[in-house]
């Protein structure tokens, strides 16, 4: 294809937001916004009231021919693909095909339920995904975790041919909820084979597995919303839904995360109840709360911003404060190793909110001792004593930890 427009050099992992709408003569611009991790490859699929066959066609043609260069593995017709052969055609198969079959899928259900339903401009993602880690605001760790299919915008024109509301209501939520699940279908049959059958996860998904383990399904409204309290799911997800409820739109969601193939979270669909549309979404990751590093402006970053200006102003004015600056540094230092194994720990049902009271804690009883080695004990019995005390130091946290897991109410999985 031809490049529209291009930036300047961005770092691996890092986070960017995009903007995607539609635009009407009578109306302002309706869009979405989405953050994108810098080395995601997206595809965006595009439905202008219908996907050409033609289309289609071509994309299975690309594909068709960018397998058999890969089965004949010659080395000039191999180097001659590009990533979008390799990787974009796929993704715009997946949020193509999704389109194309969600609107058939609705055609056929319209015409037995005598309703006329006609797509209006749509528009959805297809992406491989990233799991980024961030220390002091920049990218720690990068990992590809997989694919995502984000529809923001699925629009349809119907009206029952008997002018029945309930048909109409009712059609409208039958078709909300079989486009989540195609959500999780396309990529699933994109990215199977007989001896690695891929799993994937929609809003449909979520709430009939957890169903299925026996978790209560609760359907929220303004006038119940206080049951919101027995529902764990994570805090963005939580006011999302809070905010909903307070607008009067209706809330069906699980009672607790589930884990399918290492992601975990939380499937929930926030309905406007008079017209039965709404958003059905997902929540949550693999690392459940951990990902509180990915904001800038987490505890542990603003501490370290600060540490590093200090230390910076300090050496202008030839080190008069390495006597303070030096155990905070080791201390931050300590930290951070302890993140990676807050990491592995693997906490269910904690909030981000909750994560990071572990991080304050850890930071805050690490810089404490560290002062205290540095002006009593390493001072009375030499650096020696600086392993033992390490040790015990670590011990010490990790049992602190651990009785803040329970208090908080998380659980570590096995």
């Amino acid at each position: 294809g031809d490049v529209i427009a291009q930036t300047g050099e961005v770092t691996l992992g890092q986070s960017l937001m995009t903007r995607l709408g539609y635009t009407a003569p009578q109306r302002s611009w309706r869009y979405s916004e989405n953050f994108l991790d810098v080395g995601v490859y997206q595809a965006i699929g595009l439905d202008m009231q219908g996907i050409s066959p033609a289309q289609l066609d071509a994309l299975q043609t690309r594909l068709n021919q960018t397998q058999i260069i890969l089965q004949t593995a010659d080395e000039t017709e191999l180097g001659s693909l590009t990533k979008h052969d390799l990787v974009g055609d796929i993704m715009q198969t997946g949020i193509q095909g999704y389109l194309a079959e969600t609107y058939a899928m609705d055609k056929l259900s319209a015409q037995a339920a005598d309703i006329v339903t006609y797509r209006q401009p749509s528009y959805g993602t297809f992406s491989t995904a990233l799991e980024v880690a961030y220390f002091f605001g920049s990218p720690r760790t990068v990992n590809f975790t997989g694919v995502v299919m984000d529809v923001d915008r699925i629009k349809a024109n119907s009206e029952s041919k008997d002018n029945c509301y309930d048909d109409w209501l009712a059609f409208n939520r039958s078709s909300g909820m079989r486009s989540s699940a195609y959500e999780h279908i396309i990529p699933e049959r994109l990215f199977s084979t007989d001896e690695n059958p891929a799993e994937g996860v929609s809003t449909a998904k979520a709430l009939s597995l957890a169903m299925a383990q026996g978790q209560k399904i609760y359907t929220l409204t303004k006038a119940n919303q206080n049951q919101l309290a027995n529902i764990t799911i994570d805090d963005n997800a939580r006011s999302e839904i809070s905010q909903a409820l307070s607008l009067g739109l209706e809330v069906t969601v699980h009672e607790r995360p589930i884990t399918v193939n290492g992601w975990q979270g939380s499937g929930y669909s926030i309905i406007d109840a008079d017209y039965g549309v709404g958003a059905y979404k997902i929540s949550g990751g693999s690392n459940g709360g951990v990902l509180t590093l990915e904001n800038s402006s987490s505890i542990l970053s603003i501490l370290g911003y600060i540490h590093g200006f200090l230390e910076a102003l300090n050496k202008q004015v030839n080190g008069p404060f390495d006597y303070l600056l030096a155990p905070i540094g080791r201390a931050l230092t300590f930290v951070d190793s302890l993140i990676s194994t807050i990491e592995m720990m693997n906490l269910d049902n904690c909030s981000v909110s909750d994560m990071q009271d572990l991080i304050l804690l850890s930071t805050l009883f690490a810089i404490f001792m560290m002062f205290l080695a540095e002006f009593v004990l390493l001072l009375a019995f030499g650096p020696l004593f600086w392993f033992a005390y390490l040790t015990i130091v670590g011990l010490l946290l990790k049992t602190i930890l651990q009785e803040t897991v329970k208090y908080k109410g998380c659980s570590a999985s096995p």
